[in-house]
């Protein structure tokens, strides 16, 4: 009889104390070798073994590629050795040996594709996508090896979960104890031999096997091991996952399985008949992903019961390397008793017995032959419709319609496998989507593949073999952030604990391209035709549309109009992205021009990016969150500071919260402009004023900013100046082209400069009115600019910049001290609204004082605050702020 050893470091070895067990053939109950007997002496020296390999880089610091080519080179032993393998498999697990021989050619087709998949497709380093514009920084995440990894394998597939493990660990980088059943050791024994011959270092894989549960518990409290894979029965699995808790180990389990093959009513049932049978006897049901409950329905139930039992009477019990057999020897006696227990329980609660029940007589073999076993008129209650059997029993349940049959499948503690067997492959793909079970087959059963996850929900266990998944769960994930800003000035960070001078670092991304003058809507066509744009979608509002402007850019436009959204309200919200997008999609367009104001072209920029990534509206919302270019987006602002709205932000009400929300992020920038002043002589006086100052408020914040920049600076300066010259002039002479046109260049150029300055305290506080109460955004920032003003004013390190802004709207400040030559800006603003006949207080566009303090709270934490001239303290001044200007 022959004598197999353990493999440590490199090494086939006996165990220390001489101690050995038999090995015991299923089909005839003798004795097939013995085998070394490790205890806690080897459980050491493996371990310590596979740690010396890790930590020497010698396998774990090698380029994934030279590791794949001698993970293969293994693959090509086993394929050579495929003979000798499966009569190894046969004999010791009782597999039939036409199957076995299977086994080994999936094992070998398994290492080869993991190991190309980790060598050249697997992410071993990814770059975070997306910026945070606070904190400039490169980020990438970087996947290495886990360290010393534990494989405990199940008796009934051994060579085959042996692969996947040793496959998975070692493809990673990893190094491998793998502890077989001591049921069936031989192959996985039989395989450290030829990984021996093979150039996996010394060290890197290990194979120990002792009687009982201890070496298994010994590696799953063993400090040295950084990772526990198990499989086997869910009983076990949490012991195995209590064991390694202490150690904080990575786990992962692949546990039992009752699983539910259901048969719908349009099904071939030839096909069916023989799938049912193969998805419950192969092994001899010695499966964990074995169909055992079988969900006829009632139509069917009889003639499909009938035909069921006359073929599985049919199938072959008999020793495992005869080749008429099909159906071999249960793994021991042990399993054979469970499977006579099982058949008494399924007896005395009710269910009748259809074929089988008994053991099988084998002439000229005294091993643990079991019948192929049905039971029908079986309900979900009983034992043998709910715990796992391990054996070839299976139960038969009727149902009555397809909902039943879903809520049958789910009522189970376990989740790991199902399938479906139907002619309509949409019916069945829908059913499958509703099964709670980690794999679900459709016309087929026991198919793996060798890049798709597998294992279970519930108690079926946690986590994955196979494929990326499975790979990921063998490494460890560590994110690598390189700072970008060496400005020790622009460390925000850093600020919130040291005192810095404002710094001289900024950043400043132009990205529209602008087309203005009077006639230059006529522009539009030649310019879509040069980017290739064909199918436009037009948002709109109903003003812009009475005002007859929707019909001047149909006729520049012609046939290239694919549709129209002309529905958007003041302060758009969620809701209109959402059907404007829509609207989109059907039509197929491949660019959208916004025509109108601020709502208009905020709410364009959110279907841009809800169509480019095929995207809810609530799913566009972020900071620096988009990963490319978005669908082309012309703007064609049709008020006075709606060129403001020409930069990376957009902000969009959320009705349902009452709260406005952003995108913010430079691929949301417009990439043409058209400013043609024409388009706004008919602009009501009332609405020139609101968006005027929507542009004034831009300008002087991004100069006022805590980011503000000379580029930013100098645009907002330049745009302060031509708003102070001309807006009272578009207000009261709407039909001056010359000053509309200085209006137009005035906010985009206040646009630019929010796009790197920022905006500020006016900013949040008009949002929250806007959210609240329904203010109009141009209208809120106009009442509150004067007023917020007056409040920077009280911190002398913005009297400077204050100062600077009321010289640029035109107020003398000569002679004055610092502090009064600032509260000139508060002062200039105040008089130019009266010049434009614009509302000063709140109490006059319907705000009450009753919701103020709300309104504070909420403004408080607007992020617009973040870049303000002098941040409140706390939402008390902003109150008092509110108060002043009711």
């Amino acid at each position: 009889m022959d004598h197999h050893r353990l493999f440590i470091g490199g090494e086939l070895v006996d165990a220390r104390d001489g101690g050995r067990f038999e090995t015991v053939d299923p089909g005839t109950g003798q004795p097939l070798g013995t085998v070394a007997a490790a205890g806690e002496v080897e459980v050491g020296q493996a371990v310590e073994a596979a740690r010396r390999a890790f930590d020497s880089g010698q396998w774990s610091g090698l380029d994934p590629a030279e590791r794949g080519a001698r993970v293969m080179e293994l693959a090509d032993l086993i394929q050579a050795h495929i003979s000798e393998l499966a009569l190894i498999e046969a004999l010791d697990s009782g597999g039939v040996v036409a199957r076995t021989g299977s086994d080994v050619f999936q094992a070998a087709r398994f290492l080869r594709e993991t190991a190309r998949y980790a060598a050249h497709q697997f992410p071993w380093t990814e770059q975070v996508p997306g910026k945070n514009p606070f904190f400039p920084a490169t980020n990438r995440v970087r996947r290495e090896p886990l360290g010393v990894c534990a494989a405990i394998i199940p008796w009934n597939f051994p060579l085959l979960m042996a692969v996947w493990k040793l496959g998975m660990a070692l493809s990673t980088g990893n190094t491998l104890v793998l502890k077989p059943s001591p049921e069936t050791p031989l192959s996985a024994l039989a395989l450290a031999k030829l990984v021996q011959k093979s150039r996996i270092p010394a060290g890197v894989v290990n194979v120990i096997v002792g009687p009982g549960r201890e070496v298994g518990q010994l590696l799953c409290r063993h400090p040295g091991v950084d990772r526990v894979a198990f499989t086997g029965s869910t009983a076990v699995g949490k012991e195995v996952w209590k064991a390694c808790a202490d150690g904080m180990k990575r786990v992962s389990l692949e546990l039992g399985g009752k699983s539910a093959n259901i048969v719908l009513e349009d099904a071939d049932l030839d096909l069916a008949i023989d799938g049912a049978l193969f998805a419950t006897f192969l092994h001899s049901g010695q499966v964990c992903e074995s169909g055992t409950r079988l969900l006829l329905p009632e139509r069917l139930h009889d003639r499909f019961l009938e035909e069921l039992a006359r073929r599985a009477r049919a199938l072959t019990v008999g020793y495992q390397l005869d080749p008429r057999t099909r159906i071999g020897p249960v793994v021991n006696a042990r399993q054979r008793e469970t499977f006579e227990r099982y058949v008494e329980h399924g007896k005395h609660d009710g269910a009748r017995l259809v074929c089988g029940g008994g053991r099988a007589a084998v002439s000229g073999f005294d091993g643990f032959f079991v019948e192929p076993t049905i039971f029908a008129d079986v309900t979900p209650g009983m034992k043998i419709a709910r715990e796992e059997i391990f054996g070839p029993v299976l139960s038969v349940l009727r149902y009555r319609d397809e909902a039943e049959a879903i809520a049958i499948a789910n009522d189970s503690d376990y989740g790991l496998g199902g399938g479906i067997w139907s002619r309509d492959l949409a019916r069945a793909e829908r059913v499958a989507e509703q099964l709670r079970t980690g794999t679900v087959w459709i016309n087929d059963w026991h198919v793996f593949h060798e890049h798709a996850p597998f294992g279970g929900m519930k108690h079926s266990g946690i986590g994955r073999e196979m494929g990326h998944h499975g790979l990921a769960e063998y490494t460890e994930l560590k994110h690598i952030h390189v700072g970008a800003q060496a400005d020790p000035d622009a460390k925000l960070g850093h600020k919130l604990l040291v005192r810095r001078p404002r710094s001289l670092s900024y950043d400043y991304e132009p990205t529209t391209r602008i087309v203005s003058g009077p006639g230059s809507l006529a522009r539009l066509h030649s310019e879509l035709s040069q980017e290739g744009k064909s199918r436009v979608l037009v948002l709109t509002d109903p003003g812009v549309v009475a005002a007859g402007l929707l019909a001047r850019v149909e006729a520049v436009l012609g046939e290239r109009v694919a549709a129209t959204f002309a529905e958007i309200p003041q302060d758009s919200g969620l809701e209109v992205i959402d059907r404007a997008a829509s609207l989109g999609r059907a039509h197929a367009v491949d660019a959208v021009l916004s025509l109108g104001g601020g709502s208009v072209i905020d709410t364009a920029k959110g279907v841009c990016v809800a169509l480019t990534g095929d995207l809810r509206a609530i799913e566009t919302l972020g900071i620096h969150h988009l990963t490319g270019p978005q669908l082309f987006h012309v703007s064609v602002p049709t008020t006075a500071g709606t060129g403001s709205e020409v930069t990376s932000a957009a902000v969009i009400k959320n009705h349902a919260l009452r709260i406005k929300a952003y995108i913010v992020d430079r691929f949301v920038t417009p990439n043409l402009a058209i400013l043609d002043p024409t388009l706004t002589l008919g602009l009501p006086p009332g609405l020139t004023a609101a968006t005027g100052m929507d542009a004034l408020t831009h300008a002087i914040e991004a100069y006022t900013s805590r980011q503000s920049n000379p580029m930013a600076d100098a645009q907002a300066l330049h745009a302060i100046r031509l708003i102070a010259k001309n807006l009272a002039r578009v207000v009261t002479q709407g039909d001056d082209l010359a000053a509309r046109s200085e209006m137009q260049s005035a906010a985009t150029l206040a646009g630019w400069a929010i796009a790197s300055a920022q905006v500020g305290l006016v900013h949040g506080m008009s949002h929250t009115l806007g959210a609240r109460h329904g203010v109009a955004h141009g209208t809120g920032n106009g009442i509150l600019l004067p007023h917020v003003l007056q409040f920077h004013a009280g911190n002398r390190a913005t009297h400077e910049r204050l100062a600077e802004v009321a010289r640029a709207l035109g107020a003398d400040t000569s002679g004055l001290a610092p502090d009064q030559a600032a509260l000139k800006a508060a002062a200039a603003v105040s008089e130019l609204l009266t010049a434009c006949h614009h509302p000063t207080r709140l109490s006059e566009v319907g705000v009450g004082a009753g919701d103020l303090a709300e309104c504070a709270a909420v403004a408080f934490v607007d992020m617009a605050n973040l870049s303000a001239a002098r941040r409140p303290a706390h939402p008390g001044e902003i109150l008092e702020i509110y108060e002043s200007a009711l």
